[in-house]
Order: C-alpha cells, then sequence, then structure tokens
C-alpha cells in the first residue's frame, strides 16, 4: 500500500471513529442538571381523575403534566415488621410473599385495597418519602432510616455532595412526613421538633417552605401568649426565636407573609435580581396551607370560606414554587427541589370530594408554573420533571361501586360488591358523583407522569403489568416501586453515591 493510500484509510478510520462517537453522544440521553420531584399527597388515579374533571370537564389526560411522554404508575407499599422484630423482603427471590401489589388480588373487590402479602403492607407517608428519596423501602413512619434503624443517604444529601442546591417545599409543616423523608433523618416521622431542628440548624438546605408558623392561624394572628404557643414544627421556641428575627441565623433569610413568597416568585432569572441565598419560608399557618387558588366554580367563595386574612397572607402553591426555582437556580450546578402539594390527603382521609378537588387544581398550577419557567429559562434537555404520589387515601370509586347497606359512608363487609366504576364526566367546575370506600390509605397503584432529561430511563425500571389498570386509566399498565424514582432521579442526573 503506498503511503498515500494509508493516509486515505486512515483518514476514513478517523472519520467512521468520529462519527461513531457522535451518534452515541446524539443517541445518549440528556444528564439531568435539574430534578423537580411534584408530590400529591394521597394522590391516587381515581383521586386525580376527580380533580381532573372538576378542573377541565375533561377526563384524565386533560392536565399539562398528564400529557407527559413517560406515563406509568407507581407501587408505594412498604415492609412489614413481625411480631419477632425481623424484616423479610425479596421480590425477585420470593414474589408470592414479597411483591407487595398484585393486580389480580386488588380487582378482586373492594378488599383488594386491602390486601398484602407476608412481608409488605400498605404505606404510609414517611415510609414513601424515605423509598422515592433513598431508593429503599422501609417501615412505618421511618424517615431516611433503614429497617434496622441506620440512617439513609437521602437523594438530597447526594445533591450537597455534587454542589447543587435543595429545595423542600410543602403545604403541610415543614416537618412534616414528605417533607421531613425528602430532607432529614429519624426513626420517627412525629419526632416534629428534632426534624425542624436538623433542617433548618444542621441541613445545607437552599431553600425550606411549608407551614408550621406558632403565631398564626389561616392566616390570622392567634390571640395567644406567645409562653403557651407550639414551637414544634419549628425547631422548638429557642430555633424560631432565632431564625425568624431576620438576623442571618445558619445563614437563612426568613419570610412570612404572602407579598414576600409573591415577590420573590415575580423574581424571574432574566430580572438579574438579588436573591437570598438561603431562604426559609414559614406561611403565616400551623395547619395546612389552603388551596386559595383552587375554587373554579364561585370566585366569592375563597375568601368566604378560608377567610380574607388567608387570602392576604398565605401564598398559594404556584407561587411558592417559582420562588424555589428563581433561587435554586442561581447554583450553576444545578439542583433538585421537591415540592408537595399535602392536603389532596386530608381531604381524601376526610372523604370531602369538593376539597380534594380545590386540592387538585392548585397542585395543577403549581405544577404548569414550573412547566413555564422551565420552558422559558431552563430547558427539557436540562431538566427532569416526575409527578407522582406517596400512596392512595381514601379508595375513590365512581358513584355505583358498592351498595353501602349499612349506610356508615365507608365499605365495610355489610355492603355488596357491584362492581368499580370510573369516575363519572362531570362538566367544568362540578363536582363529579364518587364514593369512598375508606378514610385511610390504601394499597393501590399511583400515578406518575416523567418528562425531560433522562424520562426514558424509568422503562428499565419496571416491576410489572397491571392490564386492567392500564384500561381503566388509559396507560400501559406498567409500574415500577415507588423505591425505582430514586433509581430513575439517580441515572438521570448522572448523581453518584
Amino acid at each position: 500500500m503506498t503511503k498515500f493510500k494509508m493516509l486515505v484509510v486512515a483518514a476514513l478510520a478517523l472519520t467512521l471513529c468520529a462519527s461513531s462517537v457522535v451518534a452515541n453522544a446524539q443517541d445518549a440521553p440528556k444528564k439531568a442538571k435539574n430534578v423537580i420531584v411534584f408530590l400529591g399527597d394521597g394522590n391516587g388515579f381515581n383521586s386525580e381523575a376527580l380533580g381532573t374533571w372538576y378542573h377541565h370537564g375533561e377526563g384524565l389526560g386533560a392536565e399539562s403534566y398528564q400529557k407527559f411522554p413517560v406515563v406509568m404508575a407507581s407501587a408505594p407499599f412498604m415492609l412489614h415488621k413481625h411480631s419477632d422484630g425481623t424484616v423479610e423482603w425479596d421480590p425477585v427471590k420470593d414474589p408470592e410473599k414479597n411483591m407487595g401489589y398484585v393486580p389480580k388480588e386488588f380487582w378482586k373487590d373492594m378488599d383488594g385495597a386491602k390486601w398484602r402479602p407476608t412481608n409488605t403492607e400498605t404505606t404510609d407517608s414517611g415510609a414513601s418519602a424515605t423509598a422515592f428519596n433513598t431508593g429503599v423501602k422501609t417501615l412505618n413512619s421511618y424517615v431516611c432510616m433503614d429497617p434496622q434503624g441506620n440512617k439513609l443517604e437521602n437523594f438530597a444529601d447526594l445533591n450537597y455532595k455534587a454542589g447543587r442546591a435543595v429545595g423542600i417545599v410543602s403545604t403541610d409543616q415543614i416537618s412534616h412526613a414528605t417533607p421531613a423523608g425528602s430532607s432529614a433523618h429519624n426513626i420517627n416521622r412525629g419526632h416534629y421538633e428534632e426534624i425542624s431542628k436538623e433542617q433548618i440548624n444542621e441541613l445545607p438546605l437552599t431553600v425550606l417552605m411549608g407551614s408550621g408558623h406558632p403565631y398564626y392561624d389561616n392566616g390570622k394572628k392567634r390571640d395567644k401568649d406567645p409562653d403557651k404557643l407550639d414551637y414544634k414544627f419549628v425547631g422548638g421556641r429557642e430555633v424560631w426565636d432565632a431564625v425568624s428575627k431576620n438576623e442571618g441565623y445558619k445563614g437563612w433569610t426568613f419570610i412570612d407573609d404572602r407579598p414576600q413568597f409573591a415577590e420573590l416568585a415575580a423574581a424571574t432569572p432574566d430580572k438579574k435580581t438579588e436573591l437570598p441565598k438561603k431562604l426559609l419560608g414559614i406561611c403565616r399557618t400551623t395547619g395546612d396551607v389552603p388551596a386559595i387558588d383552587g375554587c373554579i366554580e364561585d370566585p366569592n367563595f375563597t375568601a368566604e370560606h378560608y377567610g380574607q386574612e388567608a387570602v392576604d397572607h398565605l401564598p398559594t402553591l404556584a407561587e411558592m414554587t417559582l420562588a424555589t426555582l428563581n433561587i435554586l437556580s442561581q447554583n450553576e450546578n444545578g439542583f433538585y427541589a421537591m415540592i408537595e402539594g399535602g392536603n389532596i390527603d386530608h381531604a381524601n382521609h376526610a372523604n370531602n370530594a369538593p376539597k380534594s378537588c380545590r386540592e387538585h387544581v392548585a397542585f395543577a398550577n403549581a405544577i404548569d408554573a414550573a412547566i413555564d419557567w422551565i420552558e422559558k429559562y431552563s430547558s427539557w434537555d436540562e431538566t427532569l420533571v416526575i409527578v407522582t404520589a406517596d400512596h392512595e387515601t381514601g379508595q375513590i370509586w365512581g358513584e355505583g361501586t358498592y351498595d353501602d347497606v349499612d349506610g356508615n359512608g365507608k365499605w365495610s363487609k355489610e355492603d355488596e360488591f357491584l362492581g368499580f366504576q370510573p369516575v363519572p364526566k362531570t362538566e367544568k367546575g362540578k363536582y363529579p358523583a364518587v364514593q369512598y370506600g375508606s378514610g385511610s390509605h390504601t394499597n393501590a397503584l399511583v400515578p406518575c407522569y416523567i418528562k425531560g432529561a433522562g424520562a426514558e430511563y424509568a422503562k428499565e425500571f419496571v416491576r410489572g403489568n397491571d392490564a386492567k389498570a392500564g384500561e381503566f386509566w388509559g396507560f400501559s399498565g406498567d409500574f415500577i416501586f415507588n423505591s425505582d424514582i430514586f433509581n430513575i432521579m439517580m441515572k438521570a442526573s448522572g448523581i453518584s453515591r
């Protein structure tokens, strides 16, 4: 071979190699610089359908996030601790005892939502938040602790190590189960003071928002001696007094009034506004932050129902979301945000369909605000969004699913099962006719909608298929475990332990 031919062959080889590298780079999923999880507490498929009909006069698929390219389900069961103290779980070796969700059992009748195998049971919010933030299934009330009581490294911890910002937002108290399980570490979700002390004093959080304000109830100042107020949700009296002075305690900037949240929500990246480095936002209520933007059928409802103080002083979840994204985006390395619509769960515990609908609208509004923010100030090539739930609450079905023979408003052994009915069609602003079967959590699948950088990785973690669920709610029927959400986030973001 002549020297010229050898050079040509070498050049062709280099060209082919370079082309292959480019092609592989183009085929590889984009890495998620930013990860946002929207968590609708207690928001099962039928709760989603209930709220969507009310919001749009259309069924599932009408919300913008319900059109995400990846739609599947999550099985959020937790582990069972036996009377002898042992915990066993291996769904691969022994699925009969360990596969916490089995379609044929669920769809038998109303009791299917209570079914569990030997080694698992229906989850609470703490165990579920632990699972999707650590990849580890655990026990009732544990937050980022394994079944043996060992501290688990969560996704927030791993983001700190990667130099990324972390924001935790909820319409519940900052130390409630889901925000706790997304940030803190404790053997009992009810240890509110310990959890909030860790969040405020020890964790390198960039944003922490929620309720738990000792001085206010639903936007109205309490007429009570400060020494007799309850400070457990915000780190105890000493921590609260220090941080609420807004003098830079532990680096925090403190806010608590709606205009302050709204100002930060409007401070979008294009405005180059100087924003806080660390923000603690405690909404002016001890309990739930109400869905003041959730009622669409009556413009006078909100002020009359919640009170004008609530409208004036409590932010919407959309305002909290935008403020969080604006602050987190200051970090050039990226961020993780967990944003919870926590009161869908409370509505469904109370079997209050109208409240559930209003909470759904507020939750959907926050997601829409984030989608708009991403498309203006980030992109789907660098941001991953996951919309899911920690568990189903209330066992919601369309009216006519069972005959309530004993008239107690819940499914019981005296009642007659008639067959599962879908949430019925209704006009926008009207509440669909539904039946609640329970006032508790159930062992049901919950929705999982995914879009953005690395979304395609979700398919790698499918654990099973529920064809009946797919037919009923209009998706493939594929489901993952809630612990796989952590695996998806890890793989999509490229963060390693």
